[in-house]
């Protein structure tokens, strides 16, 4: 059976003068342009521009004669975040890249899918990932039904294209016999293991024919499997659908075009069908429902570069400017994902590591609420979010399960998952008495609600509300980011505690600071948070017998509030044990 390559999706065939046009000294001298964006200081730039039209003249004789002949390629290996073999030409064959790109790139592009984002104008990786997250609301229907996302890779891409293949897709675009025989010798260049195959990662034209190749795929994907929501960001692809089985159908169809058409293979690893509720990570993000994370490889490798940084600044290798400028090029990428509190920390980090110049500044504290409070809510089921919508509107668990024609132990239920996850406090779902005496039966958080009801001898209390206390008590011992319990003790102890003493709070704020620096990684349970600082940080945590020495938090807020009023005076108040150090 022979190969049907084409490509579809309209758009005019190139001229046949087109190497006419790639000859001009205009094109040349904006390809020039486009070549040196960037790299104005380079050595070979500089050298190259200081006689600029000598060399550009050179190269368009060069051309006109058909005696180019590419240099050979520079090659290093780059181990970030992957181990590549990057393949570099040399500055005036760069100028040959851009060139070509400039001529035939226009008519390429008509052919393009809308959902194709690599190496295109107005596209890139945070457009794809808007795409995604679009397409996952509309598939699940904002996020109401189970959905399933299609990720594939394409194994060793760029080392696998066929040259044959790849001529079979330009030829009938490119009528110029001159053009297609350029695009040969620059494609030749490329010495290989196997003969014929592949392209240099790191030239423009690999990036633009790379496009151009898996075009074919996109067209099978949009018009013959009618794949409505599919995603392509280089050999990088997903398709979202609501029936698992469709996907599946469809990775068996595009693995079967790509091995007969194209020549390629998919990855066996990276290439599955996984729940969209689990997180999809997609091009350096991990993405959730309701937000979306930067992958922790990423975060430890971009920690990893900010320690060799910091070697080198101490040496006097490297300076303070092209640090900063590292460093909020990372900063400007992380923020399109949720990220206050880490960027928070990178921002300690830095000060701590580069203390010259002027200090970084820190972030907005709304934001990083919102985001606590969206990774709480994501955690939760969208029928437990039906669920607390109604209860914030002032409806019993009876009347809620009425609307929403489910059990009222589901109901039930759904609280003490909103309480587990800190989205609904116990103290408004249950009248305060109940939750006192069931507190006071409560062994640990595993206790069997059994064991607790008849311990309790308590007919009006009943399993639903003592699952609600309980999951409450769980929420206090979940094991949370250390960052969590620093904030909390700061705002709950801290600032209650030493409110008259601004001097002893400093100085805990610095142990804590400095701790969090170097642990921002680190989970615990509360309590072990609270004896790690009383044992470890010395940070002052009273016993319980001593803890009526000090202010209630009621009172506290009220003495705050009657201060900033100016209705008393700071030496007219004096909490018990307020400067105990």
């Amino acid at each position: 059976m022979e190969r049907e390559v084409s490509v579809t999706g309209g758009g005019a065939h190139a001229p046949k003068n087109l190497y006419e046009d790639l000859c001009s000294y205009e094109n040349l001298e904006l390809a020039f342009k486009k070549a040196r964006k960037g790299k104005t200081l380079k050595l070979y730039v500089i050298q190259f521009e200081s006689e600029l039209e000598t060399n550009l003249k050179q190269l368009q004789k060069e051309l006109q004669l058909l005696t180019y002949k590419p240099r050979p390629l520079e090659t290093f290996i780059l181990r970030d975040p992957k181990t590549r073999k990057i393949s570099k030409s040399d500055f005036r064959d760069r100028v040959i890249h851009h060139a070509v790109c400039n001529i035939i790139e226009p008519f390429f592009e008509k052919s393009f899918i809308t959902d194709s984002y690599a190496n295109r104008k107005g596209k890139g990786t945070f457009k794809a990932i808007e795409r995604f997250e679009y397409f996952a609301r509309k598939v699940s229907k904002g996020f109401t039904r189970t959905s399933y996302v299609l990720k594939v890779d394409i194994r060793h891409y760029f080392d696998t294209v066929d040259h044959e293949i790849l001529y079979s897709i330009l030829e009938p675009k490119i009528k110029d016999e001159k053009l297609m025989w350029l695009i040969k010798v620059i494609l030749k260049n490329h010495k290989t293991q196997r003969q014929g195959k592949g392209m240099p990662l790191g030239n423009l034209t690999s990036q633009f024919f790379a496009n151009v190749f898996l075009n074919e795929l996109d067209q099978f994907a949009k018009h013959k499997l009618k794949a409505e929501h599919y995603i392509r960001y280089v050999d990088d692809f997903v398709i979202l659908h609501n029936d698992k089985n469709v996907l599946h159908k469809f990775k068996e169809q595009i693995d079967t075009f790509c091995t007969k058409n194209l020549s390629l293979q998919l990855h066996p690893d990276k290439s599955k069908v996984l729940n969209l509720e689990n997180g999809i990570g997609f091009l350096g993000f991990r993405l959730y429902q309701h937000h979306k994370r930067i992958k922790k490889k990423n975060v430890k490798r971009f920690e990893k570069k900010m320690i060799r940084q910091r070697k080198w600044f101490n040496q006097e290798k490297i300076s303070r400017e092209k640090i900063v400028e590292s460093f909020e090029g990372w900063l400007a990428h992380v923020s399109h994902a949720n990220t206050f509190k880490y960027r928070k920390h990178l921002v300690r980090m830095f000060n701590s590591f580069f203390p010259l110049g002027e200090p970084i500044q820190k972030h907005n504290l709304t934001k990083h609420q919102n985001f606590l409070k969206k990774s709480e809510e994501a955690e939760l089921k969208f029928s437990v979010q039906q669920t607390y919508l109604l209860f914030k509107k002032g409806k019993a668990a009876e009347e809620i399960a009425k609307l929403r024609n489910i059990k009222i132990n589901t109901a039930w239920d759904h609280f003490a998952n909103l309480i587990e996850y800190n989205q609904l406090s116990v103290w408004k779902a249950l009248p305060h008495e109940k939750i006192r005496t069931i507190l006071a039966s409560i062994n640990s958080e595993n206790d069997p609600l059994k064991n607790i009801k008849e311990r309790l001898k308590d007919n009006s209390i009943g399993y639903n509300e003592i699952n609600c206390v309980l999951a409450y008590v769980k929420s206090k011992n979940r094991v949370k980011n250390v960052l969590y319990h620093i904030n909390w003790y700061r705002k709950n102890h801290c600032l209650r505690k030493c409110y008259f003493n601004k001097n002893q709070r400093k100085i805990c704020f610095e142990k804590f600071d400095i701790f969090s620096t170097h642990n921002t990684n680190l989970t615990m349970k509360r309590e072990q948070f609270v004896d790690f600082s009383n044992n470890h940080l010395n940070i002052c945590v009273l016993p319980e017998k001593e803890k009526k020495a000090y202010i209630s938090w009621k009172q506290f807020q009220l003495i705050k509030s009657a201060l900033l009023k100016n209705k008393i005076k700071k030496e007219d108040v004096t909490p018990p044990m307020a400067t105990r150090p």
